[in-house]
């Protein structure tokens, strides 16, 4: 049986009435670090977020898109990554490369002591959690301030504060020898309610409820680097080495794939509202091309004069 690499595989815990998330992905995030040059630490941290926001989305039923969107006043100033219902991933980040050397060269350690430490490499700011679903759907969006050490604690955060629901992550980035060989595992752990009729638990229960999700996550931390990247052990062999005890039940995958919303058409519709004089004045010189070139993908759209001529004349019919 040949092994999914780019996945998300829903199980629950029946014993302790919880329910998971565990997702791989390779191949998806290499691609999308390929495609820029961000310096290390901050593909590291886009790996992180990219796995984080496939477990968040893979929790919703929504047909449309999940963004999951950072903001801050560091090094690391913004990371932006979209889900949609297909499982298409797309993700980029803004980085200032010249104070992320500064704080690189100032810290004891260097690189090593600064990975996985949001507040220094990030800042102070919010992550947003945003679900479209277009049409006359209301667009539902959650933020929470960026207060952790990691990104899953921030989201962690997140679910205690706004949604009153217990969450757990474990996510690992795993860099190879080569410089885009990029790997993600993560968990996610979320505490269902005690009962589907909404009553209140006896303290017998509630007890029992306490410690099956403190024996749950203990399980989940148990975990290792290798064994959440290792393609070679399926999704089903590490929910049964993680849970056994705990009558793990496992769903249909979710397969993962980069692919980018951009199009020549998109960007001929935001073009379109500029005046035709305004168009011709914002060529580059080099190549007398207006060029406009995706922030996801860095796939460049270029339109000579004759482009923009056709363009205005087709939106003046």
């Amino acid at each position: 049986m040949q092994i999914a690499v780019d996945f998300c595989q829903p199980f629950t815990l029946d014993h302790s009435n919880i329910r998971g998330r565990f997702a791989r992905l390779g191949p998806t995030v290499q691609t999308i670090i390929g495609q820029h040059s961000y310096p290390p630490l901050a593909n590291h941290l886009l790996g992180e977020i990219i796995g984080l926001a496939v477990l968040l989305s893979s929790a919703l039923k929504y047909e449309g898109l999940f963004t999951l969107q950072t903001s801050s006043d560091g090094p690391i100033g913004m990371m932006v990554v979209d889900v949609d219902s297909d499982g298409n991933i797309r993700a980029c980040a803004r980085v200032d490369e010249d104070r992320l050397s500064t704080m690189i060269a100032a810290e004891d350690g260097g690189e090593d002591a600064l990975r996985g430490q949001v507040h220094k490499l990030m800042g102070h700011g919010h992550i947003a959690f945003t679900v479209d679903q277009g049409g006359d759907h209301e667009r539902y969006q959650g933020i929470v301030s960026l207060e952790g050490d990691t990104l899953a604690e921030c989201a962690e955060a997140y679910f205690r504060q706004s949604e009153q629901i217990e969450a757990s992550f474990k996510l690992d980035v795993h860099q190879g020898e080569q410089a885009n060989d990029w790997w993600v595992g993560g968990l996610f752990l979320q505490r269902l309610p005690a009962s589907a009729s909404g009553d209140a638990a006896t303290p017998e229960e509630a007890e029992k409820i306490t410690e099956d999700w403190n024996r749950s996550k203990i399980l989940m931390a148990s975990a290792t680097e290798n064994e959440l990247v290792d393609i070679s052990l399926s999704a089903h062999d590490l929910i049964w080495r993680l849970f056994h005890d705990e009558e793990p039940r496992v769903f249909d995958q979710t397969a993962l794939q980069f692919k980018c919303r951009c199009s020549r058409q998109k960007i001929e519709g935001a073009l379109v509202s500029y005046p035709l004089e305004e168009l011709l004045d914002m060529r580059e010189p080099d190549s007398g091309e207006v060029a406009v070139s995706c922030q996801f993908c860095n796939t460049r759209y270029g339109f000579n004069e004759a482009d923009l001529r056709a363009l205005k004349s087709g939106d003046d019919a």
